[in-house]
């Protein structure tokens, strides 16, 4: 690899080191990473401007280093690599880390939106029941929870198509995640690659759902946030269909599908399944006492 960062990007290194998705070493005051991109290789353009929008709006992400050829990708093997000058390395992320991104307003590179939510939350539920449908004698444990989450997951998407019905096009969309995790650090906070443009109550999501099923106490950071985010009523009631999406179910179901995860996973997100309902209640009565709210009838009982 040392080789290869000097005929692509004429920097000399005597030392680097490897993790296992990326190498990284320290040039002329700097760190940088070379992470393997595992993506499609037509978005890296896309993803690059995307990136220069972020540094023009003063969120300063890792920089990307274009190669000798001026190409953002460098194969490297049959493998891909993107350059980058580090700029956040060490620690994790919280509540408070996610508010620029969800500051800066994006009105182009559509090709990088994912708003589509009821149509990816739709294929996604339909995909999961043909699979266990073919599965679900060998994964008993996922057989005997699938019926509730993909109730909720129903339920996100019909919420989604009466709050998105003709107002898609007034929603202001900000930089967000492909994915994001409390535990993750601010390298993946700030690396371009993981960047999206979305509705801007998608990370928070994302980091309120892995808090809690993570078993941690989630109440305070999630009242601010409720208090004083600022959502209009389209974006609140978004972020309620989003809190609703059980994507850590989902995504511990394809771990274990895929030998990544004992079944247990499952187990355990069940346990914390009841005390998740009643905070799913309080967001939706704490909305429902500020303005008008579709009916989700069993979170009314």
């Amino acid at each position: 690899m040392k080789n290869a960062i000097n005929y692509f990007y004429n920097i000399v290194i005597d030392d680097i080191h490897q993790t296992d998705k990326m190498f990284y070493f320290d040039y002329g005051g700097y760190r940088y990473a070379m992470v393997l991109y595992q993506g499609d290789a037509a978005m890296l353009k896309d993803i690059y401007n995307l990136h220069l929008v972020a540094l023009k709006n003063g969120l300063y992400v890792h920089q990307i280093i274009l190669n000798k050829d001026h190409q953002i990708g460098t194969i490297i093997g049959d493998k891909v690599y993107v350059l980058m000058r580090v700029i956040y390395n060490e620690g994790n992320i919280n509540l408070e880390s996610l508010w620029p991104f969800m500051s800066v307003v994006i009105t182009e590179n559509e090709s990088m939106v994912r708003a589509d939510w009821e149509t990816l939350w739709s294929n996604k539920i339909d995909y999961l029941e043909y699979e266990i449908g073919q599965l679900g004698e060998k994964y008993p444990e996922i057989r005997d929870t699938f019926s509730y989450f993909i109730g909720l997951g129903e339920t996100s998407i019909q919420l989604t198509n009466v709050i998105l019905n003709g107002k898609k096009q007034n929603i202001l969309k900000t930089l967000a995640h492909h994915r994001i995790n409390y535990k993750d650090e601010f390298f993946d906070l700030y690396n371009p690659l993981n960047l999206v443009i979305d509705y801007r109550v998608r990370d928070a999501a994302s980091y309120f759902k892995s808090k809690y099923f993570a078993g941690e106490n989630i109440d305070e950071e999630l009242r601010d946030f409720l208090k004083y985010a600022n959502l209009i009523e389209v974006e609140s009631l978004l972020f309620l269909a989003r809190m609703l999406y059980p994507s850590y179910y989902f995504d511990a179901y394809e771990a274990v599908i895929s030998g990544k995860e004992d079944a247990s996973v499952l187990k355990k997100i069940t346990t914390y399944i009841d005390g998740y309902q009643e905070l799913l209640k309080r967001i939706y009565f704490y909305y429902k006492d500020l303005f008008p709210i579709p009916q989700i009838e069993w979170l009314e009982r």
